[in-house]
């Protein structure tokens, strides 16, 4: 007998998880404008905010990550431990803040970002509607981080 697949139903997105991640994405844009079209004293705190809450948004998603891995009857090792090190990318990277330029600070974070989905997409056993959400996370912070590299790169 063939063994063919169903494809999973999708799930639909409540609006009120909408409303949450358009909320929590919503500093990426706003700080990037900022940083790269406001007024000069507001630059820097705009650029540092932005760092900052790239590595709360990372750490976010890799615990979210290891939430849906840790209510599986068996969770997978690996998968957690590289949920877990999504947390400690987003710090390692705003702990090289002043040691290294910030384009490479921010195409770090874009890196980082980008893994994650990677990850995320290709990962198992995964509610339809996460990736879903989870892109649309990612590129609110990686169009808004390519947009303060091209600032920074130019600088």
């Amino acid at each position: 007998m063939d063994d063919v697949r169903v494809p999973a139903r999708r799930e639909s997105i409540p609006a009120i998880l909408w409303v949450i991640a358009l909320l929590a994405l919503s500093p990426f844009p706003v700080t990037a404008l900022l940083f790269s079209y406001g007024p000069a004293d507001k630059a820097a705190p705009a650029l540092s905010a932005l760092l900052e809450w790239s590595a709360v948004v990372l750490s976010f998603l890799g615990g979210v990550r290891w939430g849906l891995e840790t209510r599986e009857p068996n969770p997978r090792p690996m998968r957690q431990v590289f949920s877990a090190m999504c947390a400690v990318a987003g710090w390692v990277i705003l702990m090289s803040r002043g040691r290294t330029p910030d384009a490479w600070v921010i195409g770090g974070f874009i890196a980082a970002f980008l893994l994650q989905w990677l990850f995320d997409h290709q990962t198992p056993d995964t509610p339809s509607r996460y990736p879903v959400l989870s892109t649309a996370v990612t590129t609110a912070a990686c169009v808004s981080l390519a947009l303060c590299l091209e600032k920074a790169l130019s600088a």
